[in-house]
């Protein structure tokens, strides 16, 4: 009886130090990014945003991004209009790099952070590829 007692208190002592909720990639595009350029498709889309125009800002605590929309060309695709959303940095096997980011429940790819680009990249099922800086 004693060692179902210790190994019940064990477990609950260690169970929630093994788990981690947060992902190490959400870290990685916390913080404001502006989109530049929206690319891809079949239909041969390319547009190009002045830096600033358009600003996400992912929030790894509240696993948020605030989009701040001021393309007024109703031409050029910019993905989100101003809002808050929620995203999710999931692992999936069926692409090739194995974690893709969700944003408002939408699968929006494969992503790369490297020092100051964040590419979302869903080209290989002949989606967009989106550029944002720092």
């Amino acid at each position: 009886m004693k060692s179902i007692l210790s190994l019940t208190i064990l477990l609950l002592v260690l169970l929630p130090s093994c788990s981690n909720d947060s992902n190490p990639n959400s870290d990685a595009v916390q913080g404001q990014w502006k989109l530049t350029n929206v690319s891809g498709t079949f239909a041969g889309i390319d547009n190009n945003f002045a830096p600033g125009l358009i600003t996400w800002n992912f929030n790894p605590t509240t696993q948020t991004v605030t989009v701040v929309n001021n393309n007024t060309d109703p031409d050029k695709w910019d993905v989100f209009e101003t809002g808050v959303y929620n995203y999710l940095i999931v692992d999936n096997p069926e692409f090739p790099c194995g974690e893709i980011i969700k944003i408002d429940g939408i699968e929006m790819g494969c992503f790369s952070v490297t020092d100051n680009e964040f590419v979302i990249d869903q080209s290989i099922a002949d989606g967009f590829r989106l550029k944002l800086v720092q």
